[in-house]
């Protein structure tokens, strides 16, 4: 059982340009060939793809050239006296990332078993996106799932450990119970399934089916991933934990070993312990250094050899290291016993605070700083209306606050798939048309997610295309995509994740950025700053940055947006559920919540805010909550607004279509909308048949969006694979 089909796609992506390889049979015995021609090679294989036990492979990376003239040239040998062995390989062309479902052996994969290996390939495969690794090709090995690599390197000792290395990396931190990431795929002649033959492990059962080995996606430009991306992987691996001389108990040293297990528990760190040969993992309720990383993406792993990592799949937690926490729950975790200096007792601690501290400096009254006391008449009068700032383009929101005033900093919060990065796409495509420069930092999305999602929001669902995914997916066409680009080139700016979290750095860059005429900055989110360059704990870090932040907008007159993650709650989301100081909310000018409007919603905002008061917002995709602003002391106001699920966007009105101003002759719209204007004629909305059928919309040909290889965008803040 072979798919003629696929086998000549996959000698087009892995064979043309070697030129030749080398196809491997296994099962009662092992059979050989070398082939340079796919219609022989089709021929060849054909009766050993209808055997019960006979599985078809082939050699993945460049053979040397001189091995085809072995027996088996262009023709199946049982038992040959010659394979393909690590050393006729010349190139290393592929790095393939295997996910193997746990079962008995023998035997096929389950349906369910076989969609947990699929639901782990799609982890990898975001992650190492994130890192900077170019797509890869994906396919379905029969019983699993393989994303494959392309690479460029020699055939040495030394990629040869790297690659070992990449894949022990890899294993560590997303193999669990129920999928392996196989680690021992790093040689140089691995053998790589055939796409397009048939997996046959065991009995061809209804639960346990056969399946035809697949080629599910290949990128447009099969791109060569750079060498130093797989030595960035590999070097996550755990290093050994250093020793301190002994433990401290809170009274004295000890000598006993150290025990992650004992320490975890003593300091009620929640976790769930799975064990291999290699390494005990302990996989967190959420991640340490930011509570929103969630749903096993942060882990604690020990190797057998004692070696510790900490791991936290997000890219904006990946400089923290099982050190750092350690030392954050025991200071004096790796000092050594000679440099211990015990506690000062009450009385020394009383003499301390009895010493003298210096005299306050009080400063004299200077001319030009005015007077220290003003009379009222001394104050000119103003139109706080009339200050200096920018609308949001949402209705009822700017009536009440007027406006997003400069040197005011912003908080915006609100749970997970609530839509707060929908909102702030929005928001920046709505300053952009006041001709507002503003500029946005992500910690965590990639910039070209960012980018798919930001142009959705510019375009607008008449600009769509409708996804060769269909059900309701949309993509922006390159054309439109070129000119939203045009629009947005220097006076959006977004920060490249590649130069890292440190707010010094971005402290810095975004004083660069007012040379660009930036007004308005977002900082998305407040928890995943690296805010290490401040003194004392972690509370008084967060209070002492935010000061910093508020201090930089007032001085230089800018707005400033932080997003701030809540903490977990089943209660109606209230500002005092941001997570980390209180002094946040006290600091900031305004706290805007983002409300999904869905059964949770009714439910427990009636509480807060009455029945009636929360059933106006019927028929409403999300609800923007003033929970504070300071200019005008507006609280507890809430605004409805309608989601488009096609662009993403937040529209104050259902028919509300602005054409931004990338569009040739875009209708000017009034950002402070006074009253939503009806655009003009409507474009009609592509059809499925339009767009996946004749590829074809308003007489333009369309090329269809094959840039998803899993799955379709998803809600919000989640990764579209």
């Amino acid at each position: 059982m072979i798919n003629e089909e696929t086998i000549r796609r996959w000698w087009k992506i892995f064979v043309e340009e070697n030129g030749f390889t080398e196809v491997r049979i296994l099962g009662k015995f092992q059979f050989s060939g070398y082939f340079n021609n796919v219609d022989n090679l089709i021929e060849c294989i054909r009766p050993y793809a209808e055997m019960e036990e006979e599985q078809i492979y082939f050699v993945m990376n460049k053979i040397d050239e001189a091995c085809y003239g072995r027996q088996q040239c262009e023709k199946i040998v049982k038992g040959p006296k010659q394979t393909t062995a690590d050393n006729n390989i010349t190139k290393r062309n592929w790095v393939l990332i295997d996910y193997d479902p746990k079962r008995p052996a023998g035997v096929n994969a389950s349906d369910d078993e076989f969609e947990l290996a699929h639901k782990k390939a799609q982890d990898v495969f975001t992650y190492l996106r994130d890192i900077g690794f170019h797509d890869p090709v994906i396919c379905k090995s029969g019983n699993g799932w393989h994303t494959l690599y392309r690479c460029d390197m020699e055939n040495t000792d030394e990629t040869r450990d790297l690659i070992s290395r990449f894949l022990q990396s890899v294993a560590l931190m997303f193999n669990d119970e129920h999928i392996d990431i196989d680690e021992a795929v790093f040689n140089a002649a691995r053998i790589c399934k055939l796409y397009g033959t048939t997996a046959k492990k065991g009995a061809n059962l209804k639960e346990r089916p056969w399946r035809m080995s697949e080629i599910v996606y290949v990128p447009k430009e099969i791109q060569i991933n750079d060498i130093s991306l797989f030595e960035k992987i590999a070097n996550f691996l755990p290093k050994e934990e250093p020793k301190p001389t002994m433990q401290y108990n809170g009274m004295q040293f000890q000598n006993e070993p150290f025990d992650l297990e004992k320490f975890l528990n003593q300091h009620s760190i929640s976790y769930k312990r799975e064990v291999c040969s290699k390494w005990t993992k302990y996989v967190l309720d959420h991640c340490y250094f930011n509570p929103e990383h969630r749903g096993k993406d942060a882990a604690i792993i020990q190797m057998q050899s004692g070696a510790i990592k900490y791991t936290c799949l997000h890219n904006s937690c990946q400089h923290h290291t099982w050190q750092e926490m350690r030392q954050m729950l025991d200071p004096m975790a790796y000092m050594p016993k000679n440099d211990y200096k015990p506690q000062e007792s009450r009385q020394q601690r009383t003499i301390q605070q009895q010493t003298p501290k210096p005299k306050y400096n009080i400063k004299e009254e200077l001319p030009e700083l005015g007077k220290k006391w003003l009379c009222m008449s001394d104050i000119k009068k103003v139109d706080l209306s009339a200050l200096p700032g920018c609308k949001t383009g949402f209705l009822e929101l700017d009536t009440q606050i007027i406006k997003l005033y400069d040197g005011e900093v912003t908080i915006l919060t609100g749970s997970n798939a609530s839509g707060k990065s929908s909102l702030l796409n929005t928001l920046i495509c709505n300053l952009l048309q006041q001709n507002i420069s503003n500029a946005l930092w992500s910690g965590e999305l990639p910039a070209r997610v960012l980018k798919s999602w930001i142009q959705m929001v510019a375009a607008g669902k008449r600009d769509l295309r409708l996804s060769s995914y269909g059900d309701g997916k949309y993509y922006v066409p390159n054309d439109v995509g070129e000119r939203i680009d045009a629009w947005m080139d220097g006076r959006f700016f977004l920060f490249n994740n590649e130069y890292g979290n440190t707010w010094a750095e971005i402290k810095h860059d975004m004083t660069q950025l007012l040379k660009a005429g930036v007004k308005v900055f977002i900082l998305d989110n407040l928890f995943s700053l690296d805010i290490d360059l401040f003194d004392g704990d972690k509370n008084s870090k967060q209070k002492e940055v935010v000061l910093d932040i508020k201090e930089f907008a007032k001085k230089e007159q800018v707005h400033i947006i932080l997003v701030a993650h809540p903490r977990k709650t089943i209660a109606f989301l209230r500002k005092h559920d941001i997570s980390g100081t209180s002094d946040l909310q006290n600091a900031v000018d305004n706290i805007f919540i983002i409300h999904r409007v869905n059964q949770d919603f009714f439910r427990v905002g009636a509480d807060f805010f009455g029945q009636a008061y929360i059933q106006k917002f019927q028929g409403y995709g999300n609800v923007i909550e003033v929970a504070k602003n300071r200019m005008w002391g507006v609280v507890d106001f809430m605004v409805g607004l309608h989601y488009e699920i096609e662009s993403r966007r937040f529209k104050n009105t259902i028919d509300e279509a602005i054409e931004y101003g990338w569009v040739e002759h875009a209708r000017q719209v009034d950002m402070s909308f006074t009253q939503p204007t009806p655009t003009t004629a409507q474009r009609p909305m592509p059809t499925a048949a339009a767009n996946v059928n004749d590829r074809n919309y308003g007489g333009e040909s369309r090329e269809l969006d094959d840039s998803v290889p899993f799955a379709p965008p998803a809600m919000d803040e989640d990764a579209p694979f």
